[in-house]
């Protein structure tokens, strides 16, 4: 892309910076509700003593006041109440642009909100294992964490569907609505599409699925892992004359589905009109037994590099520098954003300033704490981020349910 065509980036809401944070990653360790109940009023009180006169310090001193007082009759009620007071802050505080580059925002209360929500967030989703013999949770535990994060997840696919049922773009934008986990979908004024769609156990609905298999054109999946596609959806779309881009291990899942259905057995490296309204292209890859498509995906003068979970950096290498720079990147934190980001570029556009990254695989229900990291770990831009020679992309974090819009010249 030519420097004069570089992104002009604004959002519908604020348009921030936000600087490098030198902190260690937190560290989720499986442990009994008393001692997580007890690690979270230690970092409630972080979080005043970092915002000392803004709004936010009086509203997490009252919700101390009041789960302090509902601890003494039911000791789990404070993760619905933590979910709660989160989704009061994105509505006050939604998705933003950060740039590490700028300095400036380390002092910005924005910023520090915003990285506060998803931190909070974290301690009802990092719970002890439900799964691991060892390790198992108290007495009423694993029922109250499946209870809290049911009700947050209901909750937030009611954001979903409203930001996915409002007015679609007019012009050149690009909205982006993170359904669950590694899922978004993207419209354009002439383009609606999904990458990895799949929600939580129960709280998808067929009539649900309907409402978003009519607003789709495409849905492409990586990979066969369970968490990246929904098989109901993806027969809806088939039946409504929508089109399927799928890996070869979920062919079977749709022998009797005619319609627009794309199996890609092998790397497609000539682009393919998908739907009518999408150019994809894909590097195959994978680990193990797994295929996996690392996807590159244009709507209108949008590019999007989509890789799933279980990709080889090296496939990224071979793929992605032979095509034109992309517009937006999505890939898992724990992956290793730099090596990621550095496989986007190409030698005519040697930075990547330009690019907007988007996480995936964060506060996924029923993924265990072990190997996993937290918004935080993203957000504060450690470890995988932590390079002092990387030019680092603009960022975009998006929690379930929530949506940005990208705009350009």
């Amino acid at each position: 892309m030519k420097g004069k065509k570089k992104l002009l980036l604004l959002l519908t809401v604020l348009l921030l910076g936000t600087g490098v944070r030198a902190a260690t990653a937190y560290v989720w360790e499986a442990v009994p509700n008393e001692v997580l109940y007890a690690n979270l009023l230690t970092y409630l009180k972080t979080v005043q003593n970092e915002l000392v006169g803004e709004p936010v310090y009086y509203m997490v001193q009252q919700l101390t006041i009041e789960i302090e007082a509902t601890f003494r009759k039911d000791p789990y009620a404070w993760m619905t109440q933590v979910h709660n007071f989160c989704n009061t802050l994105e509505n006050i505080y939604p998705p933003a642009l950060a740039h590490p580059s700028v300095t400036r925002s380390a002092d910005d209360p924005y910023e520090k909100i915003r990285r506060h929500i998803f931190r909070l967030r974290d301690f009802p989703m990092h719970q002890v294992s439900l799964t691991n013999d060892v390790i198992q949770p108290a007495a009423g535990q694993a029922d109250a964490f499946n209870k809290a994060n049911k009700q947050w997840l209901q909750h937030k696919r009611e954001e979903f569907f409203q930001f996915l049922n409002g007015p679609r773009p007019s012009g050149g934008e690009l909205q982006l609505f993170k359904l669950y986990s590694s899922g978004y979908v993207m419209r354009t004024k002439d383009a609606c599409i999904g990458i990895d769609l799949c929600y939580g156990e129960g709280l998808y609905d067929g009539a649900r699925k309907e409402e978003l298999a009519d607003k789709l054109d495409a849905v492409f999946t990586t990979h066969g892992h369970g968490d990246h596609y929904d098989i109901e959806l993806l027969r809806m779309l088939l039946q409504k004359g929508k089109a399927i881009v799928i890996p070869p291990r979920m062919e079977s899942f749709f022998t009797d589905y005619p319609g627009e259905k794309h199996v890609w057995r092998d790397s497609q490296l000539e682009p393919v009109r998908v739907g009518g309204v999408a150019d994809a292209q894909a590097q195959m890859s994978g680990q193990g037994e797994e295929p996996c498509l690392l996807y590159l995906i244009q709507i209108g003068d949008w590019r999007i590099a989509h890789v799933g979970d279980n990709s080889y950096h090296e496939n990224e290498k071979a793929f992605y520098p032979n095509q034109p720079p992309v517009d937006v990147m999505m890939n898992p934190v724990f992956q290793g954003i730099f090596d990621f980001a550095n496989n986007l570029r190409t030698p005519s556009t040697p930075d990547n300033t330009y690019q907007i990254y988007f996480n995936l695989h964060e506060n996924e229900w029923h993924h265990t704490i072990d190997g996993r990291m937290s918004f935080e770990f993203m957000y504060c831009h450690n470890g995988a981020l932590g390079h002092q020679t990387f030019v680092y992309p603009c960022t975009a974090i998006c929690d379930n349910g929530e949506h940005i819009t990208l705009y350009k010249p």
